[in-house]
């Protein structure tokens, strides 16, 4: 990487005109969530002169969000979070690299802090139109320390340079599981020796450095690498940028020549800006080469200063997968690749006016040149193949009606069409309360109604005692209205006998289902005068100077018990026998 003039100034003032467009939409398919994510237009002022080579005002017309919802992890040497053109977008991550470099220290920042705010600077001032304008102004940067800058002093220890490729594969792995959905990887400077041999301390790292990588793309998380900054020595090749997947992108200077110091190996997938254009070193050596104009990018102090690298090729490319991501959320890795790659503009052969790859004036630039507008247009072809899958709803939850979506009749017109944005939370929110407040009201209908039944059965309770007050009902059982008063037994015949009598019991009223058993109750069942007495109303001295009866045959089972009376007149029975034999005996 090449610094020259740093700072080269501590603002950037520059004439910026901010131009408003309104997604097209058909009448009130347009709801007002859609219209909160149409942002207003930048405007790249002059010094970046590579947005409007990009295509930047297509490709943000075609994704109005500019990448919002996106987090692009930015795995370097640190961002610098209170820069102006980045303050509220940096998220800062732990430091794998534990090199020493920290905030406010030397060799700290300088290329991460260009990296992210070529992604996502959102400028600063009145309406942001001073300062540096990303690429996806949107999105928000991750930021991840793995390894050192170029020229760090550091860098000629190969102990400390052979841990960075398991930094960078730690680093890898922590970007992922936070959400970041693009990862823009450094050079890694622990791959070779300061002799330009492999470095035998990272060869551990190297392997879980390339088993990071493949898990990031397992988990559908796209890389951009740099290509790497060696064409002007060995050309060696340079990790990550050439593990499977990892999308490499080499460098071109303003007038689309390949800069001076780009890697042109065959893993190269494309090419972006990185460089200005030499400067010619002034005085009678005017025509030799001096060091290239970098791109004016953000420094850690606050201000600006100017950076030539693949690294800041790799970084716009990234911010065009971020624009990707964030208008075509459903796209996979791979479909945004190709939007990527397929939208690049062809080199073209400057012998044949060719746009046949492989030649000696197309080597080391893949597809092409990055085009963000082609990108997005590509993009938008991909997702109209494969259309966003609609969610299965859950059973507990309540679905509200998809937003009408407007009819697309070309692929610009559906990439800039704006969709409406769901309810998502707030919808499943009302939807539960309603459910609870349907709930609550059931409940009070419920107790309600069993309040009304307990006073009923009361009431009716209560109904039924007074009326059994009324009808004497509840009065005791011996004045109840079927009893009648007891009534005086008459004479008995045995009354002149001269020995006492039991007092006989009295008899049951009138009405009774029962006949009394006590002498006198029944008159006409006794003999006066010479009628025999029964035995047991006999005389003690007659009853005991009576001869002895023989024994009577088994009486028969009663079924009165012992309200058995005995009749004398009877004819038949064991009685009548005993009679019988007494009056032989006399």
């Amino acid at each position: 990487m090449h610094n020259v003039s740093r700072p080269l100034r501590t603002g950037l003032v520059a004439a910026a005109t901010l131009a408003v467009a309104a997604a097209a939409t058909a009448g009130s398919a347009l709801s007002a969530s859609a219209r909160e994510l149409t942002p207003a237009r930048h405007q790249a002022n002059t010094a970046e002169w590579w947005l409007p080579a990009l295509g930047s005002t297509g490709a943000w017309r075609l994704a109005p969000g500019e990448g919002k919802g996106v987090i692009v992890a930015v795995l370097s040497t640190g961002v610098d979070a209170s820069h102006p053109d980045l303050a509220g977008t940096v998220t800062t991550g732990p430091d794998f690299a534990k090199t020493g470099r920290r905030p406010g220290s030397a060799y700290w920042a300088d290329e991460g802090t260009a990296v992210a705010s070529l992604i996502a600077g959102h400028g600063h001032g009145v309406d942001g139109a001073d300062g540096i304008t990303g690429i996806a102004p949107g999105a928000r940067i991750l930021s991840v320390q793995v390894t050192l800058e170029y020229n760090d002093p550091l860098d000629s220890d190969a102990t400390i340079t052979g841990r960075l490729p398991a930094a960078i594969a730690a680093g890898i792995r922590y970007a992922v599981a936070h959400g970041a959905g693009v990862i823009a990887l450094p050079l890694d400077p622990g791959t070779l020796s300061p002799a330009g041999d492999v470095n035998p301390v990272a060869a551990a790292g190297r392997r879980a450095e390339r088993a990071a990588v493949a898990y990031a793309i397992s988990r559908d998380v796209l890389l951009v690498a740099p290509a790497g900054d060696n064409g002007g020595d060995n050309d060696a090749v340079n990790y990550p940028a050439d593990y499977p997947g990892v999308i490499a992108v080499g460098a071109t200077a303003r007038d689309g020549a390949l800069a001076p110091f780009t890697n042109t190996g065959s893993y190269v997938a494309l090419t972006a800006p990185g460089a200005s254009g030499p400067s010619l070193v002034p005085g009678p050596d005017a025509a030799v080469a001096g060091p290239p104009v970098g791109l004016t990018v953000a420094a850690p102090d606050g201000g600006y200063q100017a950076l030539a690298s693949t690294d800041m090729s790799a970084a716009l490319t990234a911010g065009v997968a971020a624009l990707i991501r964030g208008r075509y959320p459903w796209l996979t890795t791979a479909e945004v690749t190709e939007a990527i790659e397929h939208g690049a503009t062809a080199p073209v052969s400057a012998s044949s006016g060719s746009t046949k790859t492989g030649s000696a004036t197309t080597a080391g630039r893949g597809h092409g040149a990055l085009n963000a507008a082609n990108a997005l247009i590509r993009a938008a072809v991909i997702a109209a193949a494969h259309p966003r899958p609609t969610p299965t709803p859950t059973p507990t939850a309540k679905t509200a009606p998809a937003p009408a979506q407007p009819t697309a009749t070309s692929p610009v017109a559906t990439a800039g069409a704006a969709t409406a944005k769901p309810d998502g939370a707030a919808g499943t929110i009302r939807s539960v309360l309603l459910d609870l407040l349907v709930a609550v009201c059931v409940l009070i209908a419920g107790l309600i109604c069993a309040l009304a039944v307990t006073w009923l059965r009361r009431r009716a309770r209560s109904a039924k005692a007074a009326e059994a007050a009324r009808d004497g009902r509840g009065r005791s059982p011996g004045r109840h209205s079927r009893d009648q008063p007891p009534t005086a037994p008459p004479v008995q015949p045995w009354a002149d006998a001269g020995w006492p009598r039991n007092p006989p019991r009295a008899a049951i009223g009138a009405g009774s289902a029962w006949t009394s058993a006590t002498p006198g109750a029944r008159p006409d069942l006794y003999r006066t005068g010479d009628a025999p007495l029964p035995p047991w109303e006999q005389a003690p001295s007659v009853f005991a100077s009576a001869p002895v009866p023989k024994a009577p045959p088994p009486w028969p089972l009663s079924s009165t018990g012992p309200m058995y009376v005995w009749n004398p007149a009877a004819t038949t029975g064991p009685l009548h026998a005993v009679e019988q034999d007494e009056n032989q005996n006399r």
